[in-house]
């Protein structure tokens, strides 16, 4: 199995891109002790609906990094199949090479 480069390259903008986007919202929030508290009940729904929507943007992010992932533990996992198949043919190549030398040499 080849490694999917291309989809790796192709992702790595939109997580950068998600990435950058949660750190300037939680820039742009005041720190804890420095937010008011809210004063109607409208104001904590939209708190409460504020922070429903940056968890469901959080688990959108943690789903496509765990897919991601993924993607990569089957490429890893296939690369060193190959490794060792490779490995294996290159003892075999270099025991017959030392045979085929030691052949030639006896000549």
């Amino acid at each position: 199995m080849a490694v999917p480069w291309l989809q790796i390259v192709q992702l790595v903008p939109s997580i950068v891109e998600v990435s950058r986007e949660l750190l300037k919202r939680t820039k742009r929030l005041p720190p804890p002790e420095d937010v008011p508290l809210p004063q109607n009940t409208d104001e904590l729904v939209q708190r409460v609906l504020t922070l429903e929507d940056n968890e469901r943007r959080q688990a959108e992010l943690v789903s496509k990094m765990a897919e991601q992932m993924s993607y990569l533990t089957r490429a890893v996992t296939s690369l060193h199949r190959q490794v060792m198949w490779l490995g294996g043919i290159a003892v075999v190549g270099l025991i017959v090479a030392v045979i085929a030398v030691g052949m030639a040499a006896t000549r």
